[in-house]
């Protein structure tokens, strides 16, 4: 059994109107796709000397969200505040709906499919 884009619209209320959501979820370049979307990225794990490289996630801790993108200022501009909003949007998204396996982690496709905001999308 799986949860269809019919039980996800009944159980949020949201209209499955519009086009579908088709994007690449290649993360190449994820880290400068992310700092011009939102002003930057997590930094890369530093490697001990000579130690192999662990694998690195395609995304954002939450903890390292919510500690730079907790609270947006009063008198931001509208460019802030929709960085924020889309912020905002990948962390609710990541946390409940599209959830990774680690629990830890708000994969970066989410992020870049919150580039446009004026687009109907089922």
């Amino acid at each position: 059994m799986t949860v269809t884009l019919e039980d996800v619209s009944m159980i949020t209320a949201l209209p499955i109107e519009g086009k579908p959501l088709c994007m690449s979820t290649d993360s190449k370049g994820w880290r400068q796709q992310m700092e011009a979307l939102i002003g930057m990225s997590p930094q890369e794990p530093e490697v001990e000397d000579g130690g192999k490289k662990d694998r690195v996630p395609a995304g954002a801790p939450f903890t390292w969200i919510a500690a730079n993108f907790a609270h947006c200022l009063e008198d931001a501009d509208d460019e802030v505040i929709q960085r924020y909003a889309r912020v905002y949007m990948w962390y609710v998204i990541s946390r409940t709906i599209f959830a990774d396996g680690t629990g830890k982690n708000a994969p970066w496709m989410w992020l870049k499919a919150l580039t446009i905001f004026d687009n109907k999308f089922s």
